[in-house]
């Protein structure tokens, strides 16, 4: 330990400064301080309005994660950091949301099993087992990254106390009369054996045919009819065209003969009925799609399903049954052709419902299921949505559209087995619905008693427990209250509900966040938090989505990590715009991280610069800082830093981040490290304030020195956010030595008000005055080919044009102009109130530059 303590230590000569800077062994010292000092958990004593809270998505346990949770997760941290330096008491929880379908999927990939073909009981030990595994990698990253999390509160949602929370909502919901049990059709995936929810559909273009096939009316007549979905003609139990379409009148209420199968189907009119689509004349199947489902609930027609849960062709299929349904379509096919009923069929490209989880197509099946009323609530709930404030605003409009185009209430039951218990049965004789007693949470009805030995309605015996599970989005829109703890003896709502922030992804607006809002409306009236920050997705090279499903690339972000540090990589995820996508080569991510890696090595550099010159150097305690800081350039780059924090402030509050991160480098690399670092050596070293009268020259050069402590600071809290190793390391080189704070990441963020009286108008543009010239010495140099080290005899200065000819700057410049001279190596300055014809000037300047070196007449430029 001692090791470790003296590793943290403040540095007290010159000679203690590291000759490289190793990322590796720096980020494990620092993850490690962070941790054993406890430096980001949650103080539970503090008052609700310090409090800032944040309900951090917990990832899905559905395989490893990739470099686009990386880049989403390190928004919300930047956003974390700084709210905690403002002064803020952050509660910075993490969760896994491994419950459900995903972590199913997971543990069927990786162990070779199917749910199905296991025992219940041992299928759901193995999904324990990999869920503990992946969350130890899960943790493991977050950690390397430097997610300054409070590793203290944690939870998973399959946890007993999600479980019970979960529960709980469920009972509250059915007690208020927001659920129902319906048997309907409903979205099924074949693949995943469950229904799934609207929100779960992902439209997929996929490449199909039309079939044009001869249904056989009374009279003989042949009637053509276009259809995707050939294998459902056994389904079919009508067939409907437009009232105003004038070739099907005469069928109107007549019925035709299918093909093969030989039902007599009505032909019925529908406004629904697209003319202009295939043929005009359209089947209606038990079910094709949503227009099927409506047409048979309005029009109360026959029920033939003839596809089963495996998604297979049953019964009712004749002699295709047991067929998947591609094989199905195929053999369907060939039976109309031979028959003469298949006229002509041709390739389109069309949107198809499918999965998201899988990307099996959908199909509706007859299932009885557990609902949540929305379909009466969509008003309220946009309302409810309006009520937070969206970053960006355009994803406040997309939650808008996706409630008010909602088709139907959310389904909850999923037909899986890991995830939460329904807590209820049911009397096998009356079908009444039995909840559990509160009290007895969390219950597994599969290994529970029922409360109740007979049905309460009918007084039978006869008692069943639900098989089904909960939709994992059911329990996981339940984060705030999984943080809370609601309903708990320890529940801190009164504390940290409503929360502060809700950071996630665009994609699941239509789902988290939605889910959400609605469970915090039925349950308390609220809103579940204020702020909603979305982020964007990190792209491969081709312009796809990086995902686990979809892969994701062929480097881990721990190898990243590694490779390039933490910081580097959240360098690069701080860069992109708040709710929009950025790309990675992930073949080749150098060129990605290049602008992160050279920040870093700069902030390095120049801070172990500015340390040769601070370490040994007392800032002023109680002095104001304004009668230490008195030199005009001192002053122009406080009045710089000044500005820099208040749009860095200003843009971070509106959580751009990358914006606060752009005006704090420009800061850095042009007005820090170009131009101050640069002027104020003379004074450091004390080359320039050798004429100087003794005490005058001390004045000087502490008014450097304490400029250089406040700039230095405070580019390292400005940044600290972002890349939070370095800075930590940085100043626990010399800046710790006066503080009893433990990190960099605890102080307080700078603000105006600590610089207000250093800010000087006048000094600020002689300062500019300066810059301004000294550049042009330097593109005099660099154009001339020679060094900026190399002494020049004469630097003449004047004006562009006559327009922009101001005499104010020479004096401006005589101010400063032993600071000019020492940076810019020049002998002897002349400023001419004139335009001088020749020599050079910069892109968006006023002034020209004529620079005369040794042993030239002149050298024009």
């Amino acid at each position: 330990m001692g090791t470790f303590e003296s590793a943290v230590n403040s540095i007290k000569s010159v000679s203690e400064l590291p000759k490289r800077y190793s990322a590796t062994q720096v980020e494990e010292k620092w993850k490690r301080y962070w941790e054993e000092r406890g430096v980001f958990h949650f103080r539970k004593d503090a008052t609700r309005e310090r409090i800032y809270s944040v309900d951090t998505p917990p990832p899905t346990v559905s395989g490893d994660l990739h470099i686009g949770h990386v880049f989403s997760y390190a928004h919300q941290d930047f956003i974390v950091r700084y709210k905690r330096m403002q002064g803020f008491e952050v509660f910075y929880p993490f969760g896994f949301d491994d419950n459900g379908l995903p972590t199913e999927r997971l543990v069927e990939k990786t162990k070779g099993v199917r749910a199905a073909e296991l025992p219940r009981d041992e299928f759901i030990k193995l999904c324990h087992e990999v869920s503990q595994e992946q969350e130890s990698k899960f943790k493991d990253l977050w950690q390397a990254v430097g997610l300054s999390c409070d590793w203290s509160e944690v939870y998973t949602t399959i946890s007993e106390r999600s479980r019970r929370i979960s529960q709980r909502s469920f009972l509250h919901l059915l007690q208020d009369g927001h659920l129902y049990r319906k048997e309907s059709p409903t979205l099924w995936c074949p693949e995943c054996r469950t229904a799934i929810a609207q929100a779960e559909i992902e439209d997929q273009e996929r490449d199909s045919e039309f079939y044009e096939i001869i249904f056989t009316a009374s009279d003989g007549r042949r009637v053509p009819i276009a259809t995707t979905r050939p294998e459902l003609l056994p389904a079919c139990v009508a067939v409907f065209v437009h009232p105003d379409d004038a070739r099907y009148q005469d069928l109107i209420g007549k019925n035709l003969q299918t093909p093969h199968f030989n039902h007599e189907v009505e032909v019925m009119a529908d406004e629904l009925a697209d003319p202009e689509k295939g043929t005009g004349i359209v089947m209606c199947c038990t079910f094709g799609d949503t227009t099927d489902i409506d047409w048979w609930q309005r029009h109360h027609l026959d029920t033939r399903v003839v596809i089963d849960e495996r998604g297979r062709l049953n019964e009712h299929a004749q002699a295709f049954a047991g067929m998947s349904l591609d094989e199905g379509r195929r053999a369907v096919v060939e039976q109309l052709r031979e028959g003469g009923f298949l006229t002509r069929s041709w390739s389109i490209q069309h949107p198809v419902n499918c999965h998201e989880r899988c990307g099996t197509p959908l199909e509706f099946l007859i299932t009885r299921q557990w609902y949540v009323r929305l379909l009466d609530k969509k008003e309220q709930l946009v309302a409810q949505g309006a009520k937070c404030r969206w970053f960006p605003e355009h994803m406040g409009v997309r939650y808008r559209h996706w409630v008010e185009n909602l088709k139907w209430d959310w389904g909850i039951s999923r037909q899986r087995y890991f995830g939460v218990p329904f807590p209820v049965w049911y009397c096998a004789d009356c079908d009444e619905v039995i909840p559990a007693r509160e009290e007895d949470l969390p219950v597994n009805p599969l290994h529970d008693a029922p409360p109740v030995e007979v049905c309460p309605h009918c007084g039978s015996s006869n008692i069943v427990p639900e098989k089904d599970v909960l939709d994992t989005w059911a329990t996981s829109s339940l984060t705030p209250q999984l943080n809370t703890r609601w309903g708990e003896p320890n529940d801190r709502s009164q504390l940290l509900f409503p929360m502060s922030l809700r950071p996630q992804a665009h994609d699941i607006i239509r789902t988290w966040a939605f889910y959400t809002i609605v469970k915090a409306y039925l349950h308390t009236g609220e809103i579940p938090w204020f702020d909603v920050v979305v982020s964007g997705h990190a792209q491969d090279s081709s312009r796809h989505k990086i995902s686990k499903s979809k892969g994701k690339g062929t480097r881990s972000p721990r190898e990243l990590v590694e490779q390039y540090s933490a910081d580097v990589i959240r360098y690069w995820a701080a860069s992109a715009k708040l709710g929009t996508d950025t790309f990675i080569d992930m073949d080749d991510p150098r060129k990605d991280f290049e602008a992160g890696k050279r920040l870093v090595t700069k902030l390095y550099n120049a801070s172990k610069l500015a340390l040769r010159h601070l370490i040994g150097f007392t800032p002023a305690a109680n002095q104001p800082l304004a009668s230490i800081i008195t030199h005009p350039v001192d002053r122009w780059a406080m009045t710089k830093l000044t500005r820099t924090v208040e749009a860095a402030t200003r843009h971070l509050e509106e959580y751009d981040f990358a914006e606060a991160l752009a005006v704090t480098e420009r800061f850095f690399w042009n007005d820090f490290c170009d131009n101050y670092l640069e002027l104020v050596k003379g004074r450091l070293y004390g080359d320039a304030i050798l004429h100087l009268e003794k005490d005058h020259a001390a004045r000087v050069q502490l008014s450097a020195k304490q400029t250089l402590y406040v700039a230095l600071e405070s580019l390292l809290k400005l940044f600290a956010p972002f890349i939070p190793f370095i800075t930590e390391e940085i100043w626990h080189w010399y800046f710790a030595g006066f503080s009893d704070l433990p990190s960099v990441h605890l102080l307080s963020w700078p603000r105006r008000e600590e610089f207000a009286d250093l800010v000087d108008e006048e000094l600020f543009t002689i300062g500019e005055d300066l810059v301004e010239a000294l550049a042009l010495a330097r593109k005099a140099k660099s154009e001339l080919g020679v060094s900026i080290k190399k002494q020049a005899k004469k630097l003449t200065i004047g004006f562009t044009n006559e327009q922009k000819v101001n005499p104010v700057v020479g004096e401006h410049l005589k101010v400063v102009e032993t600071d000019l001279l020492a940076t810019a190596n020049v002998d002897e300055l002349e400023f001419k109130a004139e335009v001088v014809p020749q020599g050079v000037e910069l892109e968006s300047g006023r002034l020209r530059g004529l620079l005369e070196m040794e042993g030239q007449e002149k050298a024009e430029t």
